[in-house]
């Protein structure tokens, strides 16, 4: 069995204080996990643990935290259908999950467990953003997106102030881009927009980049 929780404190879901029916159980065999490290266990060391049953025929639970956003979560996703038809239980736990792992996990017949965070009161000011971005200095406008991402803005509503003040630019002039080079700006953003809903990549990092490339 797989059971994937996302969120950025999924530990706390398991807390025997919760409420919820059942909960002080589900924590107990969460704080009972075995850790699996998944910078160091092998695939072939994992499809082992999978396939073998305890000493005395029980089941065991094993967590493994970041392994399916880390850098070798398509090992762990090839494996992702004999882990589920496993005995045992394993736990991943993520930050964020991408639509593409997310489709592999249901299609194998995962558990997903997604938590939202608790929308932040957004203190950001977009129009400090726009303007750093027309002055076109790469570092400043790189530290305000990184602001903006800590102050809680959503990455949706910085790319469309973006594009918005690209399309201002384009009417009124702009003394740091050219024509071309707005029109090209213009649909780079559009494109990063709908490259992030359809599981390409981050939209945060996606704009990071590109404010580097700028």
């Amino acid at each position: 069995m797989i059971h994937v929780i996302v969120g950025n404190a999924p530990q706390q879901k398991f807390s025997g204080a919760s409420r919820e029916r059942g909960a002080s159980e589900r924590g107990e065999v969460f704080a009972q996990a075995m850790d699996l490290k998944w910078e160091t266990i092998t695939i072939e060391e994992l499809a082992d643990i999978a396939s073998t049953p305890t000493l005395f025929g029980g089941s065991q639970t094993y967590k493994l935290a970041g392994a399916i956003a880390g850098e070798r979560g398509e090992e762990f996703l090839e494996l992702a259908d004999g882990l589920v038809e496993s005995p045992h239980t394993f736990i991943f736990e993520e930050e964020k999950l991408l639509k593409k792992p997310t489709d592999i996990l249901k299609k194998a017949g995962a558990k997903l467990e997604i938590h939202e965070p608790k929308k932040k009161e957004e203190t950001f000011n977009m129009f400090a953003l726009a303007t750093v971005f027309g002055t076109r200095d790469r570092k400043k406008l790189w530290l305000m997106l990184n602001k903006a991402s800590r102050a809680g803005a959503a990455p949706e509503a910085v790319a469309g102030m973006m594009h918005w003040k690209v399309r201002d630019m384009m009417a009124k002039g702009s003394s740091t881009y050219k024509k071309e080079e707005l029109q090209k700006i213009s649909r780079t953003l559009v494109t990063l927009y709908h490259d992030s809903h359809r599981g390409a990549g981050d939209l945060e990092l996606l704009l990071e980049r590109f404010a580097l490339k700028l």
